[in-house]
């Protein structure tokens, strides 16, 4: 929940700024007839004051800076725009970063693809990591994040293996929460919308030992019945999301600060947004048994000691994943004629369950933020990750097969189940050193070592079963343990020139990869192993502020090349979609992102990314795609917001999201077309209160999000969503 309209804030603001603007006027009409303008002076250095865009510092290279004068591509989304924008989800945060695409899939997975880079399936992990508080999540699973007492999300576009290693091929995410203090904070949300939608939430943080010691808590309860619809249940695609949030931040001493961050988020949720066939619909295909059901548990502790000249910080995180989803796909595999029972299956359940830990501790230490001169950072890295996959299963029957004599059927049964267990260390340690060649061109130059070894155990074991006869038929056995490593440099060098305050010039080049990995389903056991995926990157961008900091433009171009794409395709050898490597792909494209002040209480946003992204050399089962487009990968993204506040407390916000074609595969055959989402907010606000009416997809466009041609699956995107807000803040 955002505190922008705490007591003292916000509407109570706009009161007070209408007073000075008063007193500005009367003060220039006084200049006229009392010598000297001091007081007019002074009176309108204030008022312009007021309407420069805010400087907003950020963190993107482990030390504050202004984000305006970070070299480097960095998309904020303030806690006062994320509850402007009604940003509640990270889906939400990624529909506004510029070329960027998420594509939400069965079974919790989230693929997506930005500047070219995409998920990579056999490694779980997603081009762009996730920092909640600090711990890191780079799985495509269980890609959440609690959004409540947020004091900013940053994005920040561009591989960031230096400094945040492995995965980070596209980029970072850092989703910082806000750090509670002497004062106290707190309030209550509440939302009712279409499809039964339901939320509410709350939060509080204050003094718990003044100057010393501080606490906050938040916590949610989101419910909808989902806006698919089913023959049998009224319920649709339902979800349930709890979440509960706490802080506490300890300063014993002026130069010493330690922070416990924890979040737990349980989802219930039942069948699915999946649909068959790439034509858009609400009606459901799916059994009303499906279910999702997730438990994600985070904890970081940090610690800072300034020790003048240096800092001293250590991050010590632990996440618990949970994962258990069944679904019943024989939707697809009767139609495709892929279930081995035949035309007599009832169903083909399929499902897993998912147990993930992951701990890892970091220590840096680095120059204070406010050196103007020489500027380093040096630390060291170690993590610890047990992926236990109990089971990945499918569960076809038949009440129905025939037995060889006429007229004479019986029941059937088969089952697979692939579990798995992967074991996976990662040690690194990397620097940072950021010298200035004159007082306007500054290099940065940085170099991590990254070493990852992975060991993992696969099992396979299927059946076929005639209960009435009493047979069962052992139809495979594995049973295997693999392990490697693999060890990477990733350079980095950027210069920056800074022409006036208000204009920055920037350049850099990197390296950026994602470790090989093995594939955690096999019929066979073998084809297991696949190489790490790299990338050059390089990127020329500039950052400028106009008309007395009222305008920012920012803009960049980015080309990357990659080498042993990780690919995920089904092998007809062995029966299963196996992670492999193809050739070399490049993208290249740019971005632009303004934000203005046009008016008092008006403002308006804008972003365009263009990416082209095309496989150099890729052949899969006799077939070349070279040169075709790179899948899931959108020709541009675009998105405008226009904004206004009033004093009297009124507010209004539309936005439109926009998003170009792109192809479902690597033969380029199929494709979506352009999608253009209209949102808009309304409400009134006074004091600490405010009451907003909201719309999303106001055009009820009916897209898909995600295709599979193998398959013939689709994953709907969400309709129309009206609904009704009210808020309290103190």
């Amino acid at each position: 929940m955002s505190h922008h309209r705490s007591a003292g804030q916000k509407h109570p603001k706009h009161v007070l700024n209408q007073t000075r603007r008063g007193i500005a006027a009367l003060a220039l009409c006084l200049t006229m007839a009392v010598p000297g303008g001091a007081l007019a002076e002074d009176t309108a250095t204030e008022e312009k004051e007021n309407y420069r865009l805010p400087t907003v510092i950020v963190t993107a290279d482990k030390r504050a800076t202004d984000v305006q004068k970070t070299p480097s591509s960095i998309s904020v989304l303030t806690s006062e725009k994320l509850e402007d924008a009604k940003v509640d989800t990270i889906e939400r945060v990624m529909q506004r970063v510029p070329n960027l695409n998420l594509s939400p899939f069965i079974g919790g997975a989230s693929l997506m693809s930005f500047r070219g880079v995409t998920t990579s399936p056999g490694t779980a992990t997603s081009p762009i990591v996730m920092y909640v508080d600090g711990v890191p999540v780079d799985t495509y699973f269980n890609l959440d994040a609690p959004l409540m007492n947020v004091e900013r999300v940053e994005v920040l576009r561009g591989p960031q293996s230096a400094i945040y290693g492995k995965n980070a091929m596209g980029g970072v995410i850092n989703v910082i929460s806000r750090k509670p203090g002497n004062e106290w904070h707190g309030g209550i949300q509440t939302e009712y919308g279409s499809y039964n939608t339901f939320k509410v939430g709350g939060t509080v943080s204050g003094p718990i030992v003044e100057d010393k010691l501080f606490f906050s808590v938040s916590g949610q309860h989101n419910t909808t019945n989902g806006f698919m619809e089913h023959d049998d249940t009224s319920d649709g695609n339902r979800e349930r999301t709890e979440r509960i949030k706490g802080q506490l931040r300890f300063t014993p001493t002026k130069d010493t600060e330690f922070n416990f961050h924890i979040n737990y988020t349980a989802r219930r949720d039942g069948y699915s947004n999946a649909i068959w066939g790439d034509s858009p619909t609400l009606d459901s295909p799916l059994n009303d048994g499906d279910y999702l059901n997730t438990d994600i548990l985070n904890m970081a502790l940090t610690a800072s000691v300034n020790f003048e000249p240096l800092i001293l910080e250590s991050i010590t995180t632990f996440r618990s994943e949970f994962l258990d989803y069944a679904c019943d796909m024989a939707f697809v595999y009767n139609p495709l004629t892929l279930n081995p029972l035949g035309a007599s299956a009832k169903n083909f359940d399929t499902g897993r369950k998912n147990e993930r830990k992951e701990f890892t501790q970091e220590l840096r230490i680095k120059s204070p933020d406010s050196a103007d001169g020489v500027n380093w950072l040096a630390g060291v890295f170690g993590g610890y990750t047990d992926m236990h996959i109990r089971s990945v299963y499918t569960d076809a029957k038949a009440n129905n097969y025939p037995t060889g004599i006429p007229g004479f059927t019986t029941t059937a049964t088969m089952y697979q189940n692939q579990p798995s267990h992967e074991y996976t260390q990662d040690y690194a340690a990397f620097g940072e050193l950021s010298v200035p060649l004159t007082s306007k061109l500054r290099a940065t130059g940085a170099l991590r070592g990254q070493y990852t070894h992975k060991k993992i155990n696969i099992r396979n074991d299927s059946t076929m079963s005639l209960p009435d006869f009493g047979i069962t038929q052992q139809l495979a056995k594995v049973d295997k343990t693999h392990d490697d490593s693999w060890m990477e440099l990733l350079p980095k060098f950027n210069l920056s020139y800074q022409f006036t305050d208000d204009v920055m010039m920037y350049a850099g080049v990197n390296r950026s990869f994602i470790p090989g990995g093995f594939n955690n389903v096999s019929s066979t056991g073998f084809n297991m192993k696949y190489d790490s995926q790299t990338a050059w990157n390089y990127e020329l961008g500039t950052k400028t502020e106009w008309f007395d900091k009222k305008l920012q433009l920012n803009g960049a171009l980015f080309y990357s090349t990659f080498n042993n794409l990780q690919v995920f395709k089904y092998d007809a050898g062995s029966g299963q979609y196996l992670s492999s490597n193809a050739g070399s792909a490049r993208s290249y494209g740019f971005e632009v992102d303004a934000l203005a002040h046009l008016l008092p209480g008006l403002d308006a946003e804008a972003s365009f990314g263009y990416t082209n992204a095309k496989f150099d050399d890729y052949t899969h089962n006799g077939k070349d795609y070279s040169g075709n487009k790179v899948p899931y990968t959108p020709d541009y993204t675009a998105s405008f917001a226009l904004q206004y506040r009033h004093e009297t407390g009124i507010f209004a916000r539309g936005e439109v999201l926009q998003t170009g074609a792109l192809y479902w595969s690597e033969n380029n055959e199929e494709q979506r077309g352009d999608i253009t989402l209209l949102n808009a907010r309304i409400g009134y606000e006074y004091e600490g209160f405010g009451v907003y009416l909201y719309g999303n997809n106001l055009t009820n466009r009916n897209y898909l999000s995600y295709y599979t041609p193998v398959s013939n699956v689709g994953m709907m995107a969400r309709p129309r969503e009206i609904g009704v807000q009210a808020q309290y803040t103190f």
